[in-house]
């Protein structure tokens, strides 16, 4: 009989990740690097709001495109710091019948969302340019009016989703596996 690895599940932390998101939409945690001139902190940002929400760095993948860290500047995946890396990794990660070591995400409705899940925008060819955490979900009784995100690059702190211009693709976060 072969051993066999547990794998645990454990549930994103959702407030814990938009917290973080809401402290720093307007500033910068000098214990990262801030890509601002780099091409842009969005993805960046929404890493360590994710990372904030209890989603461990995972170095388990075959190449650096399927692992997700940042320790400096120098060591530390596309998966962290750029828009589309970030969407190829969380989503390729797990998928609802996989107990991969890290992130389990799935693409989601637009009504699916809640407080710390992701929103890109996309260009027409579904590649991703930009990266925003909701923030905030704004309801009428059970009606949902809209919802709230944080951003860098140009920063943004509870701003509505409504009015941001593009097309939009939306990930729901689940948790992680160890």
């Amino acid at each position: 009989m072969g051993s066999e690895k547990m794998v645990n599940f454990t549930k994103y932390n959702r407030e814990a990740a938009a917290q973080y998101a809401m402290k720093w939409a307007l500033s910068r945690n000098t214990a990262y690097k801030d890509y601002e001139n780099w091409g842009g902190d969005c993805t960046n940002f929404i890493s360590q709001c994710v990372h904030a929400g209890g989603i461990t760095f995972d170095h388990e993948g075959n190449n650096i495109l399927k692992q997700w860290y940042w320790y400096s500047d120098m060591s530390r995946t596309p998966s962290w710091t750029a828009a589309e890396p970030f969407y190829k990794y969380i989503i390729g990660n797990n998928s609802s019948n996989t107990h991969n070591f890290g992130i389990y995400a799935e693409e989601v409705d637009y009504y699916d969302l809640e407080v710390g899940d992701i929103v890109q925008l996309i260009y027409e060819d579904n590649l991703a340019y930009h990266t925003m955490i909701i923030s905030d979900v704004i309801l009428d009784g059970n009606f949902l009016v809209d919802y709230l995100i944080c951003q860098h690059t140009y920063d943004l702190l509870n701003y509505p989703l409504s009015l941001k211009v593009g097309e939009k693709r939306y990930i729901k976060i689940f948790g992680y596996y160890d």
